[in-house]
């Protein structure tokens, strides 16, 4: 008798003017996977009503976040996440798309096969048609500033990440003093692990109170891809880190953490100079956009600079920020 398929939630936090969030849920509904084992959440901060009927159209359940940010305990992605019944959860930001029929298949094997692993990680597909910016960033993650922690980044610049090969996807485990970065754009994890942490914080504020707990292990799925539509350019990547950033230093700064950027300040004050002089990041950028055929990573250098000048500038506007650098 064939094992029953465990229900699955997509939780989307999102507040939209466009119908981007369609071909997400599209994708979704495209699953080689039972679509009555299939749960989809929007919790919505105010978005355009004829894309929530869209949404709606496609059988998804559309709650209302009167907070509207995403991020934070009780906020859009806390709120879906308690709401969720799957055994499984998915944070699928409503600007990505499953490229693969079989992706929920993908992600849950490791799940299903061992129990000590607390989540699947898919890796970013790199759309060539895609702008510069956009090739870039899916190539290593939203913040170029958090290469340094991010898993995005570390799976791409770090060829010293320890890792245990199965049928499928590889092992990797979390440093609890330093934990990845990670949580976001298609981040599968236990639901039940929520009632350990208490909430859905910050992507990294979680994996840092699981790993706190213990939970170390999660799997990378290199097949199992997820198309993230982050930016149409340079320009609106530039409003993106800006807005993000602001809030960090004046809304998320103000949260209980346990997630510590700054392990090291030597090599925190190192890192942030050699992406100021720029200089430091030529010889990658080259190596890489030889490796991958392509000129978006001859940017890599210039995107560090303006990521870190950005981090640094909203710190130096922020007291709690200067404390938690310079305390």
């Amino acid at each position: 008798m064939a094992q029953e398929k465990p229900l699955i939630s997509f939780v989307t936090p999102m507040k939209e003017k466009d119908f981007r969030v369609v071909p997400l849920i599209k994708s979704i509904r495209r699953q080689n996977y039972p679509q009555n084992k299939i749960e989809i959440i929007i919790i919505d901060g105010g978005s355009n009503p004829n894309v929530l009927e869209e949404c709606k159209k496609l059988g998804a359940k559309v709650y209302y976040n009167p907070k509207q940010l995403a991020e934070g305990a009780g906020m859009g992605k806390d709120q879906g996440i308690w709401k969720s019944k799957g055994k499984y959860v998915v944070i699928a930001e409503s600007d990505i798309e499953l490229m693969d029929n079989n992706w929920i298949k993908k992600m849950i094997k490791p799940l299903e096969e061992n129990k000590d692993i607390f989540a699947s990680v898919p890796r970013l597909y790199v759309n060539k048609k895609d702008s510069i910016t956009n090739r870039y960033l899916s190539y290593v993650g939203v913040d170029p500033f958090a290469v340094y922690r991010s898993i995005e980044g570390q799976l791409e610049l770090n060829n010293k990440i320890k890792k245990q090969y199965r049928d499928g996807y590889c092992i990797l485990e979390l440093d609890k003093k330093t934990p990845f970065c990670m949580g976001s754009n298609g981040f599968m994890f236990r639901r039940e692990l929520i009632k350990k942490v208490g909430d859905y914080a910050q992507d990294v504020e979680f994996i840092a109170r699981l790993a706190k707990h213990g939970y170390i292990k999660f799997a990378v799925l290199e097949d199992a891809r997820i198309w993230h539509k982050n930016v149409k350019g340079f320009h609106d990547f530039v409003k993106k880190r800006i807005k993000w950033t602001r809030n960090y230093t004046k809304v998320y700064i103000n949260e209980k953490k346990d997630f510590i950027w700054i392990t090291s300040k030597p090599k925190f004050f190192v890192y942030v100079i050699k992406n100021l002089t720029i200089f430091s990041n030529v010889p990658i950028s080259i190596k890489k956009a030889i490796e991958y055929k392509d000129i978006a990573w001859l940017f890599h250098p210039f995107f560090m600079f303006f990521s870190t000048f950005l981090n640094v500038y909203y710190s130096l506007t922020s007291k709690k920020m200067l404390k938690q650098v310079f305390g």
